[in-house]
């Protein structure tokens, strides 16, 4: 007795199916971890920038207290670590880490 040729093809549409859904997962999978760690570097970079202004504004006496350690504790709220901190002139330079990400900011006087 021979098989029709439809018969042989059960069960294939099934497998089609959860390939398809098992690759568009794993795209969007991947596609929320990239935009994740580009929302992250953002936040850090902002996070750096905010540090570096703060010191800045104290290092050129319009708030109270060391520049670093005025940045210091602007990047203790967003749960950084500062990995370096200078004052080059009337500048702060600051680069901070946090989750392997790295940023750097720049912030002093305005240059007239």
């Amino acid at each position: 007795m021979r098989q029709e040729a439809w018969a042989l093809e059960a069960g294939a549409g099934t497998v089609i199916a959860v390939a398809l859904i098992t690759s568009i997962s794993l795209m969007l999978t991947l596609l929320l971890s990239v935009t994740n760690r580009w929302v992250e570097q953002g936040r850090l970079d902002a996070l750096a920038e905010n540090a570096a202004i703060a010191g800045a504004d104290s290092l050129r006496g319009l708030t109270t207290g060391a520049p670093c350690d005025v940045a210091r504790q602007v990047v203790l709220s967003g749960s950084a670590n500062i990995i370096s901190c200078s004052i080059i002139e009337t500048d702060l330079l600051i680069q901070l880490e946090q989750s392997g990400l790295t940023a750097k900011s720049r912030a002093g006087e305005a240059i007239h």
